[in-house]
């Protein structure tokens, strides 16, 4: 099978160019890279990233040679998820936006929202909108602030193992909104829906409901 002819996702695996040599990942090796409990992070992070490599495949298998991804999330789970595919943190390629309330942390005040451009086209993946329940939000919320219960962390460890859970359940297609643009983003570049002075009045409502 010629390179490009080859499907960028099966199953648990990506595929992806870099420097003109085929790169075959598994889920597995983002994984070995988490020893703790990032499950949900790198979970999400990663099924994303195969989002956008069947969204970047239409004229042939993507590559990481031009790749930039920006963000809405700074889990440390997602990124090194995303850098294991695209190889763009190293590459200063990777740029995370965050709401002024975000704090670096799991919170109400994050998007589950990436652009990954490859220099000509740039596709942009969102998580549905209804597929992290308003609770892990309030419970994220509440840890390491003084309404923290004896029970949260718990909790919110099994929160993050039933959501790593049922997004490996679901096909791509349910569990993600795809768009892509014929527009490229330079390194750098923040995309137009970023830009807007309403980007995060969102979290808002998710915030006080």
């Amino acid at each position: 099978m010629k390179q490009d002819a080859m499907d960028p996702v099966d199953a648990t695996v990506v595929r992806i160019k870099d420097k003109g040599e085929v790169k075959e990942l598994d889920y597995d090796g983002a994984m070995t890279h988490h020893m703790n409990s990032l499950w949900w992070g790198t979970a999400v992070g990663y099924r994303a990233m195969q989002a956008a490599a069947k969204a970047l495949s239409k004229d042939g298998l993507w590559s990481r040679d031009d790749l930039y991804v920006v963000g809405a999330h700074p889990g440390p789970g997602v990124r090194d998820a995303i850098d294991y595919v695209t190889d763009t943190v190293g590459r200063d390629r990777y740029k995370v936006m965050l709401d002024d309330n975000c704090g670096m942390k799991c919170n109400s005040a994050m998007k589950f929202e990436w652009w990954v451009s490859d220099g000509k086209r740039t596709a942009s993946v969102r998580l549905r909108e209804d597929f992290v329940p308003r609770a892990f939000y309030e419970l994220s919320d509440r840890l390491g602030t003084d309404a923290q219960t004896e029970e949260d962390s718990i909790l919110f460890e099994i929160s993050k193992v039933n959501l790593s859970t049922r997004i490996w359940a679901s096909p791509l297609e349910k569990n993600f909104i795809v768009d892509v643009v014929d527009v490229p983003l330079a390194p750098g570049e923040l995309p137009k829906e970023m830009q807007r002075k309403d980007y995060w009045d969102d979290l808002k409502v998710r915030q006080s409901a």
